[in-house]
């Protein structure tokens, strides 16, 4: 068994590796050899790893510990005199995405659980590819910046109650006692940013001693960070957004920083199994023998969507160069995406046509993301493009 679990780390590493340095060449980002990794090891092919759920729940701790990374470098003061702007997006957003699935699902005979379900699924981006890129660029502070960060946070915050939603339509009621718990865990953690702004509430004690100690700065961190994602996990809500309220609370005190920069390893390791995990899912088959539909489908969501968050972006005062890049930044289909569409496999609303469909378009619109974005980069501003994630 050990020899097996060495032999695979050995595999993925030294593959994951080659396609790092191969893709840098290019000036892809990393994410995308994580995906193509997962591709290459998983049953389909050269079969390394044979239980992709496994890589779901490591992804899922990267999650975790990029939220909690970019709560700590959001300013949160000027996302509070700013909270209207994407909160309004968002809405917007939602309510846009689904009258486009609706005209697309009457035409095509749709389920009104299947209009649903697409209609969350394209609406949500992805946070781990868009944080990535504006840490990398360093424009996570920047206005747009935290509007983007902003657009993204409201989506995580509204994945629950489209959880619950798609529960419902499947005859998976939900509790009264489950719902009452949703609503009393988000009023909390608001409250508790709401406290975060107005003065500091949090102080380590001993700072001079665990500043000299790293394996103290890590363990702190994780007590902090996994603290209050399973507190939020525990009231229904996703782990991320409270691992991300953690990271706003330990970013209000600059002497903590160096909790955040101490998890930086972890969550670079953690991160990469969730995009292997998405890797290992995909049919590559499946996806050759439907790579005409997939690709279109996929090119038209980037369209799209950056049509729709551009002008959205705009009407609520940035400039059009801001306006169009933000698009760019929010086109691709999120991660959260992913989890919408693997309990709605699991609740038995999509077939597995749909399922491989589906996954392969958000896949699709990651691995592509890169390079429109690097497009639109070109078109509105005379720097270079981002090169790494």
């Amino acid at each position: 068994m050990s020899s097996q679990l060495f032999s695979g780390i050995a595999v993925l590493s030294c593959v994951v590796l080659f396609l790092i340095l191969l893709l840098r060449r290019f000036r892809q980002p990393y994410f995308t050899a994580y995906i193509i990794a997962g591709v290459l090891l998983g049953p389909k092919l050269l079969n390394v790893i044979h239980d992709p759920a496994v890589a779901v729940e490591l992804g899922e701790i990267g999650i975790v510990l990029l939220m909690f990374s970019i709560g700590a470098e959001i300013d949160l003061h000027h996302l509070g005199r700013n909270f209207y702007k994407p909160f309004a997006i968002v809405l917007v957003q939602i309510l846009m995405s689904f009258l486009c699935m609706y005209a697309l699902g009457v035409y095509l005979d749709w389920s009104a659980s299947r209009i649903m379900l697409m209609s969350f699924i394209i609406s949500l981006s992805s946070s781990a590819i868009v944080f990535q890129y504006l840490e990398k660029s360093g424009e996570i502070r920047s206005s747009l910046g935290i509007i983007t960060c902003g657009v993204l946070l409201m989506q995580d915050i509204l994945v629950v109650p489209m959880i619950l939603a798609l529960n419902f339509i499947s005859g998976s009621n939900a509790s009264f006692f489950e719902l009452i718990k949703v609503c009393a865990g988000g009023i909390l953690i608001l409250l508790f940013l709401r406290a975060a702004i107005k003065k500091k509430i949090l102080k380590i004690p001993m700072r001079r001693e665990i500043i000299a100690d790293h394996d103290l700065q890590v363990f702190i961190g994780f007590c902090i960070c996994f603290g209050m994602a399973w507190v939020s996990s525990w009231f229904g809500l996703s782990p991320a957004f409270g691992a991300f309220a953690a990271g706003i609370v330990i970013g209000q005190d600059k002497a903590t920083r160096w909790l955040e920069k101490s998890l930086i390893p972890l969550r670079v390791f953690f991160m990469a199994f969730f995009f292997l995990a998405i890797g290992l899912q995909l049919d590559l088959h499946f996806f050759a023998a439907n790579a005409g539909t997939i690709i279109i489908v996929a090119v038209s969501v980037l369209l799209i969507s950056s049509l729709i968050n551009s002008l959205l972006f705009r009407l609520t005062g940035s400039s059009w160069r801001d306006s169009i890049y933000a698009g760019g930044l929010l086109s691709q289909i999120g991660e959260f995406s992913f989890v919408l569409l693997t309990l709605a496999a699991s609740l038995g609303l999509v077939e597995d046509y749909i399922y491989q469909i589906t996954l392969a378009v958000i896949t699709s619109t990651m691995l592509l993301s890169s390079i429109w974005l690097t497009i639109i980069r070109r078109l509105i501003y005379t720097l270079p493009p981002v090169v790494k994630s």
